[in-house]
């Protein structure tokens, strides 16, 4: 409902009178003495009065007497305020020296007075003082722009000098000229502190104050008429539109205005029943005079900036507010569909939303559990990808939201449901070794845990959306139970009748084959994370990337190629597995026997001798001012020795829970591993993150098939979903357990999680290798690059995860009998892909996964005058873009924006979005992401002038998104 401002109440007053200071009364004093000793000199008889009466506030601040010399003499004046006539006899009536003066400050007419009062007065009249005079005198300034002497002013300065009143103002010794006194007024009426630069933002934000526009209104029709004036000849359209919404009591509603016309227009070229809507949006907001075209257009691009800026400066309250009230205008005007449309409106996204979810339920055959088994088709999915690109394209789409993450874990899961078949899940290339099974799960299968966490845990408020999410959860973990019964099989075979000399890395020879490679030059800090599994593990180590800190290495051998994983004992529990990882064999044992076995083993001679120290939770409790117990930062600090560290955070949740609702674990969910993290790069420490066991989550549909020794394990006969785990790996039960590969199954009482099956998540330890200079890393050893651990299908659309279409090489060499697309290889820093080294051909490599980059126009700057002008040559060709490019200081060359906004508009003339690395790369800049951003981010603050949206960083700064259309009205107005 718009609130009107204008047009009710009480007519204006005239302008308030300014209240006078010391040196106003006594100035004004001694000239009308000089102006009497002048008239009686032209024989006019003396005045016996000693009364001045001054038009002025008659609040004074002052003294009660003052003193004026004049002509060699004291004269005391006395000043009092008389704000009534009444109040003038009364001072008049009080008793007075001889040669005292009174200067009664009143704001009474002189007809007030009467005749007889009037002739008591100085001049018999009550002298109006000059404001400019006054002001000058308040300022200290030397003089007055003569232009402000002028009628048309006469209001600017008691405005000032009411500004002066309440804030301080600074305006120099010089003379005041009208453009500085006009800029002072603006600034403050509107908002601002003074002389403030006023611009169609700050308009706008003033419009959405109800007190800043209801004071607006109370001013002088003089003041007001000339600040609507200068405002619109420096700004144009956007104040001239926004003070029509003024005049008809609807400027409140200004913002959503502008988003609803912008809505409109672009709806109406389209389609008729939108173009009815704009017309009468046009009547109902600005009836007889409505602006012209392109002040509206203006208008509506300054409103979605206002908008963009709310959202961006965490306003999140009020930007809901706007685009609600939007929402509602488009619904009075008959124009709801023109709503669910939009790019920008919350109706726009959860359209997008429940459209996606729509289209995934498709792609799954229903939400029938009958299909329950069926998998979807690659092509199944082209409507899918389709409906996530419009998500993405909407602007109020976070993929940091819980809403966001869970439509991108979706598709992700559908992608990699697609590649595989109901008989042969993971594809023509699925794993038949217990290695191979270890390795799809630390490069597959432990990522889909991750988006099946994500989904499970979308409190989506969005039918359409919440019923496909359900629905694909279920066919993920049946569709996941299929993988572990065939890794049970696999792994369990291999687990009873391995040989010892097996290379297959495990709980017991973890230090061996990670660790001590890595304590040639300094020792390593070892942290083992109880229960972590690979779906929490590629969560940490995206953030230790991220960081910058450490960079994270992997072995380069043909089979493994990077991030690998081992395997826990049986039963996969923290008393079996850690005790044989930390003392490097098969055991059992709890903390003492962890920290003399962890001792003891480094300092053999196969591990170097080494002194060795291992630290529980517990012991990283420190006092007030301290990170870390003095001791163990003193042992941090010797890179002599061996620090182990055990940290139950993780194992501790599957007993009691979360404290939040998400699936989402980041470093400082880890008790104190940041700051161990910081203390080893600090050192200049190798740093091993590792766990002994992983674990499943109990989500409601656990059940208590029997009564076990554990939640996990049991001894007896296998049933459904069981197997029977023997040899020399099994540490409980005479070496002879039952332990279910299903997730589903449970032999003791309730609880948030369990640890100890025989199921991927559980029995696959993941391990994670950083350097603080990974340049130093070990022979066999290097360093992967940020994104390369990650399967294809995690950020690839599905032609490009599974058929190659995205990809530069044909290469997709088969590694120990898994092809690339069953187990992502890393790419290694340094190396290109598929090329040969100790990163390529067949010694590490897989697909190449370049991002294809536009082509350039070779004679883009060249001095071919036949070579077609590019978008980007147009924009950098402009006068605008210059005045805007030199704004910025150390901006990038008019070269390289203009290769940005070429490979950007290639993309796609509707949607041109590309990742950051991508758009540098055009740029002929480093691809490194975080360079990458920054060098974005100063081509973004050449191009976004007023904070308009041309060029954006969405995805989490990831992506580099260009709107051509405000590019080319911004910069090439008129088509050029």
């Amino acid at each position: 409902m718009s609130t009107a401002v204008h047009g009710s109440g009480p007519a204006p007053a005239a302008p308030a009178l300014g209240r006078v200071t010391e040196e106003a009364v006594l100035s004004a004093l001694e000239r009308v003495l000089k102006a009497e000793r002048k008239r009686v000199s032209k024989g006019h008889p003396a005045s016996a009065s000693r009364v001045l009466a001054l038009s002025a506030d008659p609040h004074w601040e002052g003294p009660e007497t003052l003193t004026l010399s004049y002509e060699g003499a004291d004269l005391t004046v006395r000043v009092a305020g008389a704000d009534s006539v009444l109040a003038a006899v009364r001072a008049l009536s009080l008793p007075r020296g001889a040669d005292e003066y009174l200067v009664l400050l009143t704001p009474r007419e002189p007809a007030e007075f009467g005749e007889a009062l009037l002739g008591r007065f100085l001049g018999e009249d009550v002298l109006r003082l000059n404001s400019w005079e006054l002001l000058a005198t308040d300022l200290r300034i030397t003089g007055v722009d003569p232009r402000l002497y002028s009628r048309h002013w006469s209001w600017l300065a008691d405005t000032l000098r009411g500004i002066r009143a309440t804030r301080p103002l600074r305006l120099g010794a010089g003379v005041l000229k009208l453009e500085q006194a006009l800029s002072i007024a603006v600034s403050v009426r509107f908002g601002r502190e003074p002389g403030d630069q006023i611009d169609g933002a700050a308009l706008l934000e003033w419009s959405r104050d109800p007190n800043a526009v209801a004071a607006f209104t109370r001013l002088h029709e003089d003041e007001r008429e000339a600040l609507r004036t200068a405002v619109e000849r420096s700004l144009g359209a956007v104040p001239r539109v926004l003070f029509r919404l003024l005049d008809r009591g609807q400027v409140l509603d200004a913002v959503p205005i502008g988003l609803a016309l912008s809505e409109l227009a672009d709806a109406a070229r389209k389609d008729q029943t939108a173009h009815t809507a704009w017309i009468r949006a046009q009547e109902r907001y600005f009836g007889a005079h409505q602006p012209g075209p392109e002040d509206t257009a203006d208008f509506s691009l300054a409103c979605v900036a206002a908008l963009l800026r709310l959202l961006d400066g965490h306003e999140q309250g009020q930007a809901a507010e706007t685009i609600r009230r939007a929402e509602e205008l488009l619904a009075e005007l008959d124009a709801v569909p023109v709503a669910r449309a939009s790019r920008l409106l919350d109706a726009g996204l959860h359209s997008r939303l429940a459209d996606l979810g729509h289209q995934i339920t498709l792609a799954l055959g229903g939400s029938d559990d009958a299909v329950k088994d069926s998998l979807p088709l690659p092509q199944d999915l082209r409507e899918v990808e389709a409906a996530l690109e419009r998500l993405r394209g909407h602007r109020r789409h976070d993929p940091g939201d819980v809403e966001g993450r869970a439509a991108l874990d979706a598709v992700r899961l559908l992608r990699r449901l697609a590649g595989g078949t109901a008989q042969r899940p993971l594809g023509a290339d699925t794993p038949t070794t217990a290695h191979q099974w270890i390795q799809t799960h630390v490069h597959h299968t432990g990522w889909v845990d991750r988006a099946a966490s994500g989904i499970w845990h979308t409190g989506t408020q969005i039918p359409e959306l919440h019923q496909a999410l359900e629905t694909l959860y279920r066919r993920v973990r049946a569709w996941r139970a299929q993988i572990d019964a065939e890794f049970a099989r696999v792994v369990n075979r291999w687990n009873g009748n391995h040989a010892p000399s097996d290379a297959q890395p495990r709980a017991e020879n973890l230090l061996a084959q990670f660790v001590r490679p890595l304590a040639a030059d300094r020792a390593p800090l070892v942290v083992v994370l109880d229960g972590m599994s690979v779906e929490v593990a590629v969560q940490l180590a995206e953030e230790v990337n991220a960081r910058g800190r450490l960079a994270e290495i992997g072995r380069v051998n043909g089979e493994t190629g990077g991030r690998e994983g081992a395997l826990a004992t049986v039963p996969s529990t923290t008393n079996c597995s850690r005790a044989s990882l930390l003392t490097g064999s098969l055991t059992t044992g709890k903390q003492d026997k962890e920290r003399s076995g962890f001792t003891k083993l480094w300092g053999t001679p196969a591990f170097g001798r080494r002194e060795a120290v291992l630290y529980h939770q517990r012991d990283l409790e420190s006092g007030a001012g301290l990170h870390l117990p003095l001791k163990v930062q003193e042992a941090l600090d010797d890179t002599g020795t061996v620090v182990g560290v055990v940290l139950n955070t993780i194992d501790d949740a599957l007993a009691k829970g979360r404290e939040g609702n998400s699936q989402i674990w980041e470093l400082h969910h880890v008790g104190k591993l940041g700051t161990l993290l910081d203390a080893a790069a600090r050192a200049g420490r190798p740093v091993v993150l590792t766990s002994d066991h992983g674990h499943v989550w109990d989500r409601g549909d656990c059940v208590r098939t029997q009564s076990g020794e554990s939640a996990r394990y049991r001894t007896g006969e296998a049933g459904t979903g069981e197997v029977v785990a023997t040899g020399d790996r099994v540490l409980l039960g005479d070496g002879r357990l039952v332990v279910p590969h299903r997730e589903d199954i449970r032999y003791t009482d309730r609880k948030e999680g369990y640890h100890g099956g025989f199921s991927a998540a559980e029995m696959v330890i993941p391990v994670l290798v950083f350097l603080p200079a990974p340049d130093e890393a070990p022979k066999g050893w290097d360093r992967l690059a940020p994104g390369w651990t990650e399967p294809v299908w995690w950020s690839q659309p599905l032609e490009a995860a599974f058929t190659g279409a995205a990809t530069s090489s044909a290469d997709d060499t088969v590694r120990g009998g898994v092809s690339a697309t069953a187990v992502q290889a890393p790419r290694v820093a340094g190396t290109a892909p598929g090329a040969p080294g100790k990163a390529g051909g067949t010694a590490g490599g897989g697909r190449s996964r370049k991002q294809p980059v536009p082509d350039q126009t070779p004679a883009l700057f060249g001095d071919d005058a036949l070579a077609p002008r590019t978008l980007g040559a147009k924009v950098i060709g402009s006068a605008q873009f210059e005045l805007s490019r030199k704004r910025v200081a150390k901006a990038p060359s008019a070269e390289e924006i203009a290769a940005v906004i070429d490979a950007l508009a290639a993309v796609d003339e509707t949607h041109p979005r590309l990742p950051v690395s991508a758009v540098a790369r055009a740029a002929g800049k480093p691809e490194a992401v975080h360079r990458a951003v920054r060098f974005v981010k100063m081509v973004s603050k050449v191009l976004n002038v007023e904070a308009y949206p041309v060029l954006t960083l969405p995805d989490g700064e990831r992506n580099a998104e260009l709107n051509t259309a405000l590019l080319q009205q911004q910069f090439l107005s008129g088509g050029s």
